[in-house]
C-alpha cells in the first residue's frame, strides 16, 4: 500500500512540474541561428517582455557551420538566420529562403539608402542588413611610420610584426583589391596575383588569429595588422596608440542579413522582431556593444558624433559605393581553400 501511495504521489509531482513548465513556456517562440557574439542577449530579453515571444538563439562560427546546421535538421526549425551577402544566393539558390513582407518592418525607413540594394538581393526581397565589416589597416603609432595600403605590410621592416586575420576569402579579396582586381573574378591570372601577394606577406606574419587578433596590437606584440575595423575599435580602446586606417585602395564590404527560412514555424514573428532591432533607440544598443558598421541612419541620433565620423565604425557614401563586395563563387571556393592551406603551412 505504502509503494502505491508514493508511486501516485510521485505521478502526480511529475504532472504538476509539466503544467507549470506548459503555463510557463512561452506561447510564442522565434528560432534564430547567428554568429556567436553578435546579438545582445538583453535585446532578447527585452523582445520577450515586450511582446512575449521568446527567442532561440543558436550560434555558428563560420558561415560553413551555419550552412551545415541548417541542412541537418528539418524544415522550419529555423525561423531566421543572420549571416554574410553571399549566403543570401547560396541559401536562395537551394530555395531555402522565403521572401520578407516589407510590410511588416515599418522601420526598414531606417536604413540608409547606401546600405540597400546590393549585388546579391537588389532589391531587399530576402535580406535587410544587420552590420557591416571590412579588413582595415592598423599600425602601433609609437612604434612605426604610418601605413595607407595593403602593400605596405610587405614591407621587410614588419618582418614577424603583423597581426592577420584567418579569414581566407576576405584576405585574398584585399590582396586583389592591393592590383585594383574584381574580388569575384578568379581568373589564373588574376589568382596568381593573389599568391604572389601572399607569399610576399607571409613573412611578415606574426600571426593569424580570428578568435581575438585585437589583442595582439592592444598589448603591443604585433605592430601592424590586417583586421576587422570592429577588432582596431577594441584595441584602440586598450591602446590609445592603435591607429585604424582605411586603405587606399578600397575594402572587401562584408555586411550581415536577417533572412527569413521557408516553412518558418515563427510566421510573421520574424518580421516583428526585425522590426524591432531595427528601431533606432533598439540599434544604438547593438552597435555600443559590437563596433561593427552601422547600415541604421536613424540610429546615429543615440550615438556619440564622433562615431559616424570614424571609419572603423562609419564609411562615406563615396567609401561604400568604392567598395568591392564578396559574391557566391561557386566551385572556385575549393581552388582559395587550396590557396589559403598553402599560404598557412608556408
Amino acid at each position: 500500500m505504502k509503494k502505491i501511495i508514493i508511486t501516485c504521489l510521485s505521478i502526480i509531482c511529475i504532472a504538476i512540474i509539466i503544467i507549470i513548465y506548459q503555463v510557463r513556456k512561452p506561447k510564442n517562440q522565434l528560432n534564430l541561428i547567428i554568429w556567436s557574439s553578435y546579438m545582445p542577449q538583453s535585446l532578447l530579453d527585452d523582445y520577450e517582455k515586450k511582446t512575449g515571444t521568446h527567442v532561440n538563439m543558436t550560434t555558428f562560427s563560420s558561415p560553413d557551420e551555419m550552412i551545415a546546421k541548417v541542412r541537418a535538421v528539418s524544415p522550419g526549425t529555423y525561423d531566421l538566420v543572420v549571416a554574410p551577402g553571399n549566403d543570401v544566393e547560396i541559401l536562395k539558390k537551394v530555395g531555402l529562403l522565403d521572401k520578407l513582407d516589407k510590410n511588416e518592418i515599418p522601420n526598414s525607413k531606417n536604413y540608409a539608402k547606401d546600405w540597400l540594394g546590393f549585388p546579391y538581393d537588389k532589391n531587399n526581397d530576402y535580406s535587410l542588413p544587420y552590420l557591416g565589416s571590412y579588413l582595415a589597416l592598423a599600425y602601433n603609432q609609437k612604434k612605426v611610420s604610418p601605413i595607407s595600403n595593403y602593400s605596405d605590410l610587405l614591407k621587410s621592416k614588419f618582418k614577424n610584426s603583423a597581426v592577420v586575420v584567418s579569414d581566407a576569402r576576405a584576405v585574398i579579396d584585399s590582396s586583389l583589391i592591393n592590383s585594383g582586381l574584381d574580388v569575384n573574378q578568379l581568373n589564373t591570372k588574376n589568382l596568381e596575383t593573389a599568391t604572389h601577394f601572399l607569399t610576399a606577406l607571409r613573412p611578415n606574419i606574426k600571426a593569424l588569429d580570428s578568435d581575438s587578433p585585437h589583442t595582439l596590437l592592444a598589448n603591443g606584440e604585433a605592430s601592424v595588422g590586417l583586421i576587422y575595423n570592429a577588432e582596431i575599435t577594441m584595441a584602440k580602446s586598450t591602446n590609445k596608440n592603435i591607429v585604424g586606417v582605411y586603405p587606399n585602395s578600397g575594402i572587401d564590404l562584408q555586411v550581415d542579413n536577417f533572412m527569413k527560412f521557408k516553412n518558418a514555424k515563427g510566421g510573421k514573428n520574424v518580421e516583428k522582431f526585425i522590426n524591432y532591432v531595427e528601431n533606432a533607440k533598439v540599434f544604438s544598443s547593438v552597435v555600443k556593444e559590437y563596433p561593427y558598421l552601422n547600415p541604421n541612419e536613424a540610429a546615429w541620433s543615440y550615438l556619440p558624433k564622433t562615431w559616424k565620423t570614424d571609419p572603423m565604425r562609419n564609411l562615406t557614401s563615396q567609401q561604400l559605393k568604392k567598395a568591392q563586395m564578396p559574391l557566391d563563387i561557386g566551385i572556385k571556393t575549393r581552388v582559395l581553400d587550396k590557396m589559403w592551406k598553402n599560404f598557412v603551412n608556408q
